[in-house]
């Protein structure tokens, strides 16, 4: 049986998501659309999270890491790529 908090924490991450994923989809500048992507990688990151700790188990730990290894990476090349279009 799973505790109730995870059905919580993933219903409040579901609702986090479809807001997100709004302002992707409306989003009026590409820098919104850049951190409302990042934003859903976290949300993603913390889905994740979660569901390792309601089995309690660390195998989903390297998963983790990727995710937030391609978040880190995908901010950065953003943040590059809007730098160099205000010179």
């Amino acid at each position: 049986m799973t505790p109730l908090f995870v059905w919580v924490a993933l219903a409040l991450l579901s609702v986090a998501a479809v807001l997100v994923l709004v302002r992707l989809v409306r989003g009026p500048t590409t820098l919104d659309r850049a951190a409302a992507v990042d934003v859903f990688v976290a949300v993603v990151l913390c889905g994740v999270a979660v569901a390792a700790a309601a089995q309690g188990s660390i195998v989903l730990v390297p998963v983790l890491l990727v995710l937030s290894l391609l978040g880190f990476a995908g901010s950065v090349a953003v943040a590059r790529f809007v730098g160099r279009d205000d010179r």
